[in-house]
């Protein structure tokens, strides 16, 4: 038979938060990059006169942008999980927290 509690979170650790959602943001920030690269790639070939050489300025900008593009939005997604986080905090604490039902199954 399964044991039902309940638990009440009034606070998170910021960090942890921050990390997450800078994480989130990188990602969404590389797949942006990515598909900027491709776009910048298949702009300067059609401006061109030679594929090749419009290949390698789009692609030369593209590895740029996968680099730099992804820790930008890093970096302000670690700082809008900072604030998410104190501001999580500081209405959980005023307000009593959140209630989660847990259940523990005893395996036999």
């Amino acid at each position: 038979m399964a044991v039902k509690t309940n638990s009440r979170i009034i606070g998170v650790k910021t960090s942890t938060l921050a990390l997450y959602e800078g994480v989130f943001a990188g990602v969404i920030g590389l797949a942006v990059a990515l598909f900027w690269s491709l776009s910048t790639s298949f702009q300067y070939g059609v401006a061109t006169s030679s594929v090749l050489k419009g290949l390698a300025f789009g692609l030369t900008a593209g590895f740029i942008s996968i680099i730099v593009v992804p820790l930008v939005y890093f970096a302000f997604g670690w700082i809008v999980g900072l604030v998410h986080g104190f501001i999580f905090n500081v209405i959980s604490e005023t307000s009593g927290g959140i209630v989660l039902r847990i259940e523990n199954i005893k395996e036999k």
